[in-house]
């Protein structure tokens, strides 16, 4: 009898261990989706149009949607304009496509975000089509799917009722000399979902943008719509990535 009782008490201790372990774990925050998994995903010749982190089951950013460049066929050089959605699996920790679809338009706009229900997000798709009329699209999640939950197609390219216009796109040029990077200024303030391009200029040897993971991607840039301070850094091949230039990006409320 005490062997049995002990081996209970053992089995609910780690049970009770497990369960503790599981509370903290499921909630974790899902790590950023990046254009270059996405397109580990996609076939070759793809590439990246947008890319827009969202909350659409009410929790901290466990969805992405996507406009992703896919051939028409392997090799082709026409392309479809697609829209994607992926959502994190808590379980397996990985992110998996939940809707794909052809984008709305002939001429595809960045992926966005809107207002669904409470705090939930849906997933913007939006593009022009021949005649200059805007089509729209939002996927939302229903019981736990991705499912579309409007479509129209509006005249004179009128934005969807719940999303603000975006402010005018700033730009930040630099050059590199002598392996250094030159900028005007490495500070640059920014409103909610405006975007911001990074351009070098002047020629001189190659260098690499990275931008902070919480970057949403646009066809224009990067953007962020949650006030805060981010970082863009700026790689050449002289000077090791921890010695990189810092772009200070502010996002005013």
């Amino acid at each position: 009898m005490k062997t049995a009782t002990k081996s209970k008490a053992v089995f609910a201790g780690i049970s009770l261990a497990g369960l503790a372990a599981a509370v903290l774990w499921w909630p974790s925050v899902p790590p950023p989706i990046t254009a270059n998994q996405i397109l580990a995903m996609l076939p070759p010749g793809s590439s990246v149009h947008s890319l827009v982190r969202l909350e659409m089951d009410g929790r901290r950013p466990a969805e992405a949607a996507v406009v992703a460049r896919i051939p028409s066929y392997p090799g082709s050089r026409e392309y479809v304009p697609t829209a994607l959605v992926y959502r994190y699996a808590r379980l397996s920790r990985r992110y998996r496509e939940a809707y794909r679809a052809p984008s709305p338009g002939a001429v595809p706009f960045s992926a966005d975000a809107g207002p669904a229900t409470g705090s939930r997000e849906a997933a913007l798709f939006s593009g022009l089509d021949d005649d200059g009329a805007l089509r729209y699209r939002f996927v939302g999640l229903t019981r736990g799917r991705a499912v579309v939950l409007r479509e129209a197609r509006a005249a004179g390219a009128l934005r969807p009722d719940g999303i603000p216009p975006a402010p005018p796109a700033v730009v930040w040029r630099y050059a590199v000399r002598g392996g250094t990077v030159l900028a005007r200024t490495s500070v640059v303030r920014l409103r909610p979902r405006q975007p911001l391009r990074v351009v070098a200029v002047g020629g001189g040897p190659a260098s690499v943008v990275l931008p902070d993971s919480r970057f949403d991607v646009v066809e224009s840039g990067y953007r962020q719509r949650t006030p805060g301070t981010y970082r863009i850094r700026i790689v050449t091949g002289f000077t090791p990535p921890e010695a990189a230039y810092v772009l200070t990006v502010i996002v005013e409320p």
